[in-house]
């Protein structure tokens, strides 16, 4: 199902109401699915191998699992935004052979400086801004400082820090080492799946 949130268009899965006041939120490009420099083809598109474990246990929990990324192949003009919600669905369909499921995806297909001139804008929902957590937070009356962001970039565990999230950087996709934003994590995991194991654990 699709909302619009503060103009930007998210996928809630449907019927979901939240079971806590807190969330996992992931990042997608380098810690879900395989690094792909600007991906915007659904052939290009690759699951990391732990990421069906990491959130199925997240599921059975009843944590939130939220994607949060920057569409950047947008505001490039790569491709459409009907494209980048195709690429979601995508993702949940692949989950959903494992019977694993994403609560909501949001992304930002803004830039200050974006070569499609409809998606100038200079937009805090884009990483490192933090405004979808606070989206996040508002829709679905959640304490962000009790929330985790697990991301592969600098920019993902600045978005966390904003609003005293806990951040853990993986080891995959850029591993903190995209050279634009630099950042100290709370934690650093090999993948998403150990990162989610270290979050159970607290």
């Amino acid at each position: 199902m699709m909302i619009n949130i503060d103009g930007h268009s998210v996928y809630v899965r449907p019927n979901f109401k939240p079971k806590k006041n807190w969330a996992v939120f992931l990042d997608r490009d380098g810690a879900i699915n395989q690094e792909t420099h600007l991906l915007h083809k659904i052939k290009d598109f690759q699951l990391i191998p732990q990421t069906s474990a990491a959130v199925k246990k997240l599921n059975q929990q009843n944590i939130p699992a939220f994607v949060i990324h920057n569409a950047a192949v947008v505001c490039r003009g790569i491709c459409s935004l009907q494209q980048v919600e195709k690429i979601g669905q995508h993702l949940i369909k692949q989950l959903a052979k494992d019977n694993v499921y994403i609560d909501a995806i949001f992304f930002c297909p803004h830039h200050k400086q974006a070569f499609n001139k409809d998606f100038i804008k200079d937009c805090d929902w884009r990483k490192p801004g933090s405004g979808m957590l606070k989206a996040a937070a508002k829709q679905f009356n959640l304490d962000l400082s009790k929330s985790f962001v697990i991301g592969d970039t600098p920019r993902d565990i600045l978005a966390g820090q904003a609003v005293k999230a806990t951040s853990i950087l993986v080891n995959t996709g850029h591993a903190g080492k995209d050279k634009i934003y630099q950042a100290k994590p709370d934690k650093i995991s090999t993948n998403i799946l150990t990162a989610v194991n270290w979050i159970l654990k607290q």
